[in-house]
């Protein structure tokens, strides 16, 4: 059923994951926000689309081709006499400022899970000041990026928040984002150009909105496998992959073998390793934490949730690994010898790249790939998987991917498809990875800022 958050799939996929590792002989954990002894749940707040109109006298906005609409409160029309770009806000009168919207150029801004960086403090101001309206101004590959978030059938997620509370949802600011072509047809070129510019003051607007949604509250899980450690059992290695994928679109099952069904069945062996070891008496010294999370493409969701109420501490965590995809070939692969693109390996700390590196040349001999490493890497895939909510805590990370292929989040992500040979050798270099980091007799040092 494709594994959708708080989905029937999902479900499935979480209960089958559990009983796996209770059939490995990972025991159960009795630790405070796990529930059954493997399971963290949290929240959700789903929307769904009823319906989105942006018009003016010059056009209406295409949802969602145009305009993107996260902030689903607002339930009854609301018309914007002006238009003010933030830059040139001053103190206005409380009627002016109850029908006039602020536009934010962020097409300057970089774009990551958790949002804009340098957003924040611009939108806020706006919500504090009381404007009806925020339209973010995005580079038309930043809009292309978060059209990923937003489902065929218009739903999203999110982690809920106190603005979803009545009080602030009567008086809730509406966010909607767009291109700076989109705006050209919602206030006209001459408008348009006004807004960008720091120094103009307002521009007549003539903007109604009308929006209609639906909500709820789901419940998904992230799934938790822990080996303890031994003498230095308070340290914790994680290693996460995410086993949710888009579902079920327009009556066809979206599979995700690679994406992330790969990483998933990675953990299921590398947990399976470390508790072998265990029964032997060979057990690693610092504690194992397997965790397959969910909630990945809506956003990182899960490992979100995680960071932000992590079972174990994370001053106590020492690294994450993370799984996104090692189950297949890129183009510019094609013809190379085994590889796994590495990511992040360096971001926080140098002592995990070299342990990286060593337990590569001393067990798996395969080609790492530091492509996407780049700090000005196009893709930006650093910030695209669950490693990076351990990252944005300063918990020093990895990110192990084969690649983008021409099956990524469509119909045939199918299993037959998995090059199992190259899946083993990039599974066993996360586990040699882990083991070295949860054997040294130091821990890892974060010799890096976070960035």
């Amino acid at each position: 059923m494709g594994r959708d958050t708080g989905k029937k799939g999902q479900k499935m996929a979480a209960e089958y994951l559990r009983d796996r590792f209770k059939d490995i002989g990972v025991p159960p954990l009795s630790r405070a926000g796990v529930d059954g002894g493997y399971f963290q749940a949290y929240e959700l707040i789903e929307s769904r689309k009823g319906s989105i109109a942006v018009r003016s006298r010059n056009h209406e906005l295409r949802w969602p081709q145009e305009i993107l609409y996260f902030s689903e409160h607002m339930t009854e029309g609301l018309v914007l006499d002006w238009l003010i770009p933030l830059k040139a806000t001053k103190p206005l009168d409380s009627i002016l400022v109850a029908r006039a919207g602020v536009v934010i150029d962020a097409r300057n801004l970089e774009l990551g899970p958790s949002g804009f960086r340098g957003l924040s403090e611009p939108l806020e101001r706006a919500k504090s000041a009381g404007y009806k309206a925020v339209f973010i101004i995005l580079q038309e590959e930043a809009k292309q990026q978060m059209d990923g978030l937003v489902h065929a059938d218009g739903t999203s997620m999110r982690l809920p928040s106190p603005e979803d509370g009545a009080q602030a949802r009567n008086g809730a600011t509406q966010v909607f984002y767009l291109t700076a072509n989109g705006l050209s047809k919602l206030a006209g070129r001459r408008g348009t150009r006004l807004l960008l510019k720091p120094k103009a003051r307002r521009v007549k607007a003539g903007i109604s909105i009308e929006v209609t949604s639906r909500e709820k509250r789901i419940q998904a899980e992230n799934v938790l496998a822990y080996i303890e450690g031994s003498d230095l059992r308070e340290e914790v290695v994680v290693v996460t992959a995410h086993y949710d994928h888009i579902g079920v679109e327009n009556g066809v099952v979206y599979n995700g073998a690679d994406d992330d069904g790969s990483g998933t069945v990675a953990l299921l062996e590398i947990a399976q390793a470390f508790t072998a070891a265990k029964s032997v008496g060979r057990g690693p010294r610092r504690s194992i934490l397997v965790m397959p999370v969910s909630g990945e493409e809506k956003g990182l969701l899960g490992s979100r949730y995680y960071s932000d109420n992590p079972v174990f501490p994370l001053e106590q965590t020492v690294s994450n690994l993370n799984i996104d995809m090692i189950g297949r070939v890129d183009s510019a692969h094609s013809a190379s010898p085994p590889y796994v693109y590495i990511i992040g390996s360096d971001r926080l700390s140098s002592d995990l790249h070299a342990v990286n590196e060593a337990a590569n040349s001393a067990h798996t001999r395969i080609v790492l790939d530091y492509t996407f490493n780049a700090e000005d890497d196009p893709n930006r895939f650093y910030y695209r998987s669950d490693h990076y909510n351990f990252a944005r805590k300063g918990v020093p990370s990895i990110f192990f991917f084969s690649g983008v292929h021409e099956d990524y989040h469509q119909p045939g992500d199918d299993v037959e498809k998995i090059r199992f040979d190259l899946l083993e050798s990039r599974a066993r270099l996360v586990f040699h990875t882990a083991w070295l980091l949860a054997n040294r007799n130091e821990r890892i040092r974060t010799d890096k800022p976070i960035r």
